[in-house]
């Protein structure tokens, strides 16, 4: 028998060896994943080295901001200069590059300029000229340039001080084109107003550099000690024509006080019982074509509607972006001190004021213009410019005078900034936690972070320290606690809990995703800005301003008559209506927003009815009711006899059905079919073409692209992976530091490169029961059953958290990081989608997108027209054309993404995205559609659930789909009468 002490011995060694197996399985746990995608990688040992990334981007985004380097140099007693200024012409220019040996071209006469100017095209990397400072001190730098020709975008530059950014916002300097309506608008058949074009206006202007977010009310105010220096400017986007640099000494703003002091002084007195009224829609010209005319409803509002649509006012949400502006010009009857009233409204921002830099005749007359506040209202105003005292007042002479008003984000960029940091810190937080947990930790695991991350605790305090900073600023600025105040302190609550509780983070880890995203989107709505104003009134101190807000009376008869016009109008049509009484007139149905079919009837009115003859309809219908699957309202229309003659944006699997049921014509038939589709990839008119015709010309069309975070790749050391096995080798090293890829669950890539086809050669039967169509599936599964990456997850929000610094996207992801996550501009980057390593040393990057198209009817009467109309349409140019007028009209997030690929390559993108682009169409291939094609992808999908979800055997599971394919499509070949027999 053993001694009471053996037996303890003996306990302590069964738990000590207890303790041991528990703290194995756990450290071996997190690395099961990583240890099967060792195994998998070993296979590709031999891959080809990964691209390189160009990390120059990142890097130079973490440099200071202009604040932050203007307060260091301002405290080691930096000082404005005074009374300089030094002027450097355009051409005397001393260097240049270009990779394509492109020079810097001198001209005169441009713009009606005599002097000599340098024309600064996109083909030039960058241009740069010395400069000899007289002084130690700050300057501002003026640039007079001519927006010469480009694609209709912003002209953006970034520069350096002797090879150097002088701060963060230097790398991104914006020159703008100047923009105005083509003429005042005119009125359709239902009497409604049709916005005017929005033409560009090009200008020589001098302008001080600034930064483009409208962050800072003064110029930037550059250091520059005495002696000899370069400035040099490169190429982002559009050319310019630039004819001289000049260094010149700030200029100090007076106060109010200051300014009224001075009309004492001159003995100005009040004008005398003037009141002068302009309408704010009616702008001199502005800096974007967004920026334009719109509608509202009030009864007060100038001019009323009467129960039509009438352009009556001017900003609206759209003039929301730091550094827009507008200009109006007006003529004052005599001199004399006036004040000035704006009829605005400004019910965005849940209470928090937008801010305005107004400038009178170029200048601002003084300080408290510079950042002025419209606070939070919910109806119409009159606000007469001044403060607690009183209207300010301007001196003006008799004669024209302009006012210029800027969007700017006032004391949010103290927020915005601080929120920035946050969200910064946060995102290295988050990657730090999963480095340690993985992204699904076990909640019965202690971890230990505060002991395994140096500074947990320290780094949580700070975030809820500068998330509370957050919140009272916007306290104090608005007056009360919007919501984005209410969301701020529910994150802040989420992280001092973090910081108090450190081993509940491992719960909490999906929070701090969500609060990323969150935050992010609170730093867009912050940079937001929104004004609309109806009239402006300048008149003498004495006059009252006039009534502004509409009572219960008024605001009814309005309702009633827009009631009662309702009755009559229709709201699906666009524009002028015709009939068929004074020559052919086509039906044509467009399956988006309005607006976009009110731009198409703008270009048919201008530009198609005039050169053919040919009259359109236009009437807008849902794009949801255009889609495979859902109650259709063209099928409808086509079954009731009613069917338009062309119709745009279908699905790209509809055409092919319309087809199969006689209702829509082959393209073919017209002899310049086979001309017109030279402008398409070949790739997207695969869906369009069935049994020898040809059924639809693709409109728009999407595409795969890899997507990659820039900062977390280098500072694991990885680069771009060109193959999937590449990705495939850098996938072990990702998940070992907890994050993972984004591989969207598509068989295309996987199929078209391993040679394989969907369906056999006379698209009878199902082309997946071949050994090439098996190896793609086999690979496809594997990917989800060895490297165990996630069937699903939102890929924007987990790459802008660093969960997924890199996958596979398509044209949306790209607009999404382009206009929707500032947080993270200049840390990711877009490359061709991985492809497959061919024999030939080339890389097989075939895939497709989706397409959507146009179609004309075989019930039209009109079908020779319609034609035509199809061609003009999709043409090149007029395709540019709707794209530059759309984005002007929306945005950037609005840019078309064309299916002509000429006219794609003329908007304005970066040019080492659109290279990207480029290489990724070389690969383009659609899906054919086939009778009963539609269960394909269904059976395909049920094959992948089996093998992934429920570990069947991939060819036990293919085989399957290959038989309830064949199934249907033998199914749908009977009921349309198509020969079974396969060849």
């Amino acid at each position: 028998m053993r001694t009471t002490s053996e037996k303890k011995i003996g306990v302590s060694k069964w738990k000590a060896l207890l303790t041991c197996g528990v703290l194995l399985t756990l450290i071996v746990a997190p690395l099961g994943s990583a240890g099967a995608s060792e195994k998998l990688a070993d296979k590709y040992k031999d891959a080809l080295k990964l691209k390189p990334i160009d990390f120059s981007a990142y890097s130079e985004s973490q440099l200071s901001t202009y604040s932050t380097v203007l307060k260091k140099q301002e405290s080691a007693g930096v000082k404005n200069t005074q009374n300089i200024h030094v002027e450097i012409p355009a051409a005397s220019f001393s260097g240049s590059g270009s990779k394509t040996n492109a020079a810097p071209e001198l001209q005169t006469g441009i713009g009606g300029s005599p002097d000599q100017a340098v024309v600064y095209k996109e083909e030039l990397d960058w241009i740069e000229w010395p400069v000899d400072v007289p002084e130690d001190g700050f300057y501002n730098i003026e640039v007079t340039y001519f927006p010469i020709e480009g694609k209709r975008s912003s002209i953006d530059r970034s520069m350096k001080i002797d090879n150097e950014f002088p701060f963060n916002e230097a790398q991104r300097l914006t020159f703008y084109r100047m923009w105005a309506d083509q003429a005042e608008p005119k009125q359709n058949s239902q009497g409604d107003d049709i916005r005017p074009r929005q033409v560009e206006v090009p200008r020589w202007e001098t302008v001080k550099l600034t930064d483009n977010e409208g962050k800072y009310p003064e110029p930037f105010r550059f250091y520059m000690k005495k002696g000899k220096h370069t400035v040099r400017f490169d190429t982002i986007k559009e050319p310019v024509a630039i004819s001289k640099i000049s260094l010149v000494s700030p200029e100090a703003v007076p106060t109010y006080q200051q300014v009224k002091q001075q009309y004492e002084h001159s003995g100005y007195k009040p004008a005398v019982d003037q009141v002068i009224k302009f309408q704010a829609e009616k702008a001199a010209y502005k800096t974007e074509p967004t920026l334009r005319r719109e509608s509202n409803s009030d009864p007060l509002v100038e001019p009323a509607i009467h129960g039509n649509q009438r352009l009556n006012v001017i900003g609206d949400y759209r003039w929301r972006k730091g550094g827009q502006y507008l200009v109006w010009d007006f003529d004052v009857p005599e001199d004399g001190l006036y004040k000035i009233g704006l009829k605005n409204g400004q019910w965005w921002g849940d209470g928090l004021p937008s801010y305005r830099k107004i400038e009178i005749d170029g200048k601002i007359p003084f300080q408290e213009l510079e950042e002025y506040a419209f606070p939070y209202a919910k109806d119409w105003r009159v606000s007469g410019l001044g403060n607690k005292d009183g209207d300010f007042l301007f001196y003006f002479t008799k004669g024209k005078h302009t006012m210029r008003i800027t969007a700017q984000l006032g004391p949010y960029r103290d927020v915005i900034d601080s929120l920035s940091q946050t969200i910064f810190a946060i995102s290295e937080l988050n990657r730090k936690i999963i480095m340690v947990t993985g992204t699904k930790p076990d909640m019965n695991f202690r971890y230990e972070l505060d002991r395994r991350i140096p500074n947990l605790i320290q780094d949580l305090n700070l975030v809820t320290k500068n998330l509370s900073l957050q919140i009272q600023l916007l306290d104090d600025l608005s007056g009360k606690s919007p919501a984005v105040v209410q969301s701020l302190k529910s994150i802040r609550d989420q992280y001092q809990k973090m910081a108090d509780n450190p081993d509940d983070i491992p719960k909490q880890l999906e929070d701090i995703t969500n609060t990323q995203g969150q935050l992010g989107n609170w730093l867009l709505t912050l940079k937001e800005s929104p004004l609309v104003l109806d009239y402006f009134v300048i008149s003498t101190p004495k006059k009252k301003w006039p009534k502004a807000t509409s009572n219960f009376f008024q605001r009814s008869v309005s309702m009633t008559q827009n009631f009662f016009r309702s009755f009559t109008k229709n709201y699906d049509s666009v524009g002028d209506t015709f009939n068929s009484g004074d020559g052919p007139v086509i039906e044509v149905w467009i399956g988006n927003a309005r607006e976009w079919a009110e731009l198409i009837k703008d270009l048919v009115e201008e530009d198609f009815t005039p050169k053919t003859g040919i009259r359109v309809n236009i009437n807008t219908i849902p794009a949801s009711q255009l889609a495979e699957g859902n109650t259709n309202r063209l099928l409808l229309a086509a079954s009731s006899g009613i069917a338009p003659d062309v119709a745009t944006n279908l699905d790209a699997t509809l055409p092919v059905e319309f087809a199969i049921r006689g209702a829509i014509v082959d393209l073919k038939q017209f002899p310049d079919y086979e001309q017109t589709i030279k402008q398409y990839l070949p790739g997207s008119l695969i869906p369009y073409q069935y049994n020898g015709g040809a059924y639809a010309l693709p409109e728009t069309q999407d595409f795969s692209l890899l997507f990659y975070r820039k900062d977390i790749l280098s500072q694991l050391g990885l680069g771009i992976p060109d193959t999937w096995q590449d990705l495939y080798k850098i996938l072990p090293i990702l998940q070992r530091n907890g994050m993972n890829a984004w591989i969207p669950t598509m068989f295309d890539p996987f199929l078209y490169q391993h040679n394989g086809s969907f369906y056999n050669n006379n698209l009878t039967r199902s082309g997946l029961d071949t050994s090439e169509a098996y190896a793609a599936f086999k690979e496809w599964t594997d990917i989800y059953t060895n490297f165990r990456l996630p069937v699903e997850a939102n890929f924007f929000n987990r790459m802008r958290s660093g969960e997924m610094p890199i996958g596979i996207g398509n044209y949306t992801t790209y607009m999404q990081l382009a206009v929707a996550a500032p947080e993270l501009t200049g840390r990711w980057g877009v490359a061709p989608a991985p492809g497959t390593l061919m024999p030939d040393g080339k890389v097989d990057r075939t895939a497709g997108g989706g397409v959507y198209g146009d179609v004309i009817f075989k019930q039209s009467k009109h079908q020779k027209e319609a034609w035509e109309f199809l061609k003009w349409w999709l043409s090149k140019d007029v395709q540019l054309r709707f794209g530059q007028e759309l984005e002007s009209l929306i945005g950037v997030e609005a840019r078309w993404n064309t299916a002509n690929v000429e006219a794609f390559k003329d908007l304005p993108w970066p040019k080492e995205d659109l290279q990207t682009f480029e290489e990724q169409w070389k690969w383009y291939r659609e899906r054919p559609v086939i009778p009963g094609g539609y269960f394909t992808l269904r059976h395909v999908m049920n094959a992948w659930n089996r093998v992934v979800l429920s570990g069947t055997n991939p060819r036990e599971s293919l085989e399957q789909a290959v038989k309830d394919i064949n199934k249907e499509l033998m199914a749908k070949q009977e009921e349309f009468g198509i020969s079974t027999a396969q060849k």
